[in-house]
């Protein structure tokens, strides 16, 4: 049985150390590249840290996954980074399965490890030990990038998702361009390029961030009402004359063997019930809402909200229900109930943060083996954010130089792509 370190690094696409042999006292590289791409069929390692295949790949479409690693390998001896260590073992992994569509998906990974940590398999490819010290690049083929991952920083207030196809689609603020490379657009933790050239985000409709949050609201503020109305009505029940007197028997009882005098018991009594109608009073004048509309009112809040939603709905056109939406704070409201949708232009905030999703059509079915979109993981740290720095020993300067050095008119060239976009 894997144990959990094994799993986690099989999900980071390490993997275990394959069966083949290693030639005695040759197992151990020191600082270099290796002569040749570390390729791996199919579910080698039984399926265990990769998605099922819909299918058995044909041997057509194993030859053609094999010989782009091949090229993407030859391609990163253009980088001097990868090429040229100093003090790394530096190699690179790739594997190809097919998903649902059909669509022939690929993963390349460009490790740089500790040469202790890394080891040479009998036909001379390179690859990292469990639990050693490497640093990895992921680069897909057909894959989007996870949901989650690409909105702008600090502006998860704004993220919302829908449902198409079964499929969960995120909305998001637009992430920030950090810079461009062999076509694909960088942001801060995420390369993106297209086989089509055009942009893979999509402008969101602003109908759909209206009505997606009208009904959320709809239900909120029904609830809060129904929740107030409920405790305003426990709270009347428990002051009715039935209710004082069967609450004074308890107390009566209770106090029965420390309060021996009945007249210190009377004053006793009499002081639980003024504090029982003091707290009467605090409870019912939270409960009950104020005359005065007020969005920092927990009765009133998600109301004003809806209303300043389903107005701003009202007001639409057919193509102002289209337009390309953004977002903004309300600072009259609290956090959760605060933001307000508007479309792109003057007429919008200062500050109205543009969102968008992922292209609807990125995946549109085709060809299982042609290539749509290819993207990069720079980690969870902002990489994208030092696109423009100079090289530093750094795992950011690293995944961004070879980005940036890439032979990427031969990398567009095995995907199918023109050399320029």
């Amino acid at each position: 049985m894997l144990t959990r370190t094994a799993l986690l690094l099989l999900c980071l696409g390490a993997g275990p150390l394959p069966a083949t042999a290693t030639t005695p006292g040759q197992d151990v590289p020191g600082p270099g590249i290796s002569p040749i791409v570390t390729w791996d069929p199919e579910l080698v390692y039984g399926g265990v840290a990769r998605p099922a295949t819909l299918r058995p790949m044909t041997a057509a479409e194993l030859k053609l996954s094999r010989e782009r690693a091949e090229v993407f390998f030859q391609a990163l001896k253009a980088v001097p980074v990868f090429a040229q260590p100093v003090r790394h073992a530096t190699f690179m992994t790739s594997w190809a399965h097919l998903e649902r569509g059909p669509v022939l998906t690929q993963r390349f990974v460009v490790y740089w490890g500790e040469p202790r940590d890394t080891r040479r398999r009998a036909d001379g490819a390179y690859f990292g030990v469990m639990g050693g010290a490497l640093e990895l690049l992921f680069i897909d083929t057909n894959r989007v990038p996870m949901a989650d991952k690409l909105g702008a920083e600090g502006r998860q207030d704004f993220d919302r998702r829908i449902e198409e196809g079964g499929m969960p689609v995120a909305l998001y603020a637009e992430p920030r361009v950090h810079g461009r490379a062999g076509g694909g657009v960088v942001y801060s933790n995420w390369f993106i390029a297209t086989r089509d050239g055009s942009p893979a985000l999509a402008p969101v409709p602003l109908a759909l961030l209206l009505e997606m949050d009208i009904a959320q609201l709809k239900k909120r503020a029904a609830d809060s009402e129904r929740l107030f109305a409920n405790s305003l009505r426990e709270l009347e029940a428990s002051m009715t004359p039935e209710a004082a007197a069967a609450r004074r028997t308890r107390r009566e009882a209770a106090w029965a063997r420390e309060t021996k005098d009945p007249a210190a018991m009377a004053r006793r009594l009499d002081a639980a019930e003024r504090t029982d109608l003091s707290d009467y009073e605090r409870q019912k004048a939270r409960l009950t809402p104020p005359p005065v509309p007020d969005p920092k009112s927990p009765h009133w809040s998600a109301r004003l909200a809806l209303q300043a939603l389903e107005q701003k709905l009202a007001s639409l056109d057919a193509a102002g229900r289209q337009a390309p939406a953004c977002g903004a704070l309300d600072p009259a409201f609290e956090p959760g109930l605060n933001v307000r949708w508007h479309a792109v232009g003057t007429d919008a905030p200062a500050d109205c943060q543009p969102m968008v999703r992922l292209r609807a059509n990125l995946l549109t079915p085709g060809r299982p083996e042609e290539v749509r979109v290819l993207a990069a993981w720079l980690r969870d740290a902002p990489c994208g954010k030092a696109w423009d720095r100079p090289p530093q020993d750094h795992v950011c300067s690293r995944i961004t130089t070879t980005l940036r050095d890439l032979d990427w008119p031969a990398v567009r060239r095995s995907l199918g792509w023109k050399e320029t976009p």
